[in-house]
């Protein structure tokens, strides 16, 4: 399947419910699919859980969720009214919490990432670039 050659862009706003991430991993998937990136699909998936989780945990509004498409690039933002910009923690031994970590996975899966500051809260953000042949 050839990669899109058009920009797009998708929007899902989110409400401040823990059952949100059930809802934003699927439609991930299936703007992927309907654009002709699947292979990209697992990945954003579980890159769009981990920053959705911190925009629940963090913020305690509604957020939304950008999808973006220049050719060659895909961009996952999570948009929230959380003050506190994250940075990621890797898991020390012995860490029982489990939590904190999910930038870190973040940071290894994504081809790029990062934080934006803007009036009333952040943007946190991951691109993937698709392998050659989509």
């Amino acid at each position: 399947m050839r990669m899109p050659e058009q920009p797009w862009s998708y929007g899902l706003f989110i409400p401040h419910d823990p059952r949100a991430v059930s809802v934003v991993r699927p439609t991930v998937r299936s703007v992927l699919r309907a654009g002709g990136l699947n292979s990209l699909a697992d990945k954003a998936e579980l890159l769009a859980s981990e920053l959705v989780t911190n925009a629940y945990r963090n913020a305690h509004a509604d957020a939304f969720v950008s999808m973006d498409w220049q050719p060659g690039d895909f961009r996952l933002t999570v948009w929230d009214t959380g003050a506190r910009l994250p940075v990621p923690r890797a898991a020390a031994v012995g860490d029982e919490c489990g939590r904190g970590r999910g930038l870190a996975i973040v940071e290894a899966g994504s081809d790029d990432w990062g934080v934006e500051r803007h009036d009333g809260g952040k943007a946190v953000w991951f691109s993937l670039k698709p392998p050659h042949g989509g």
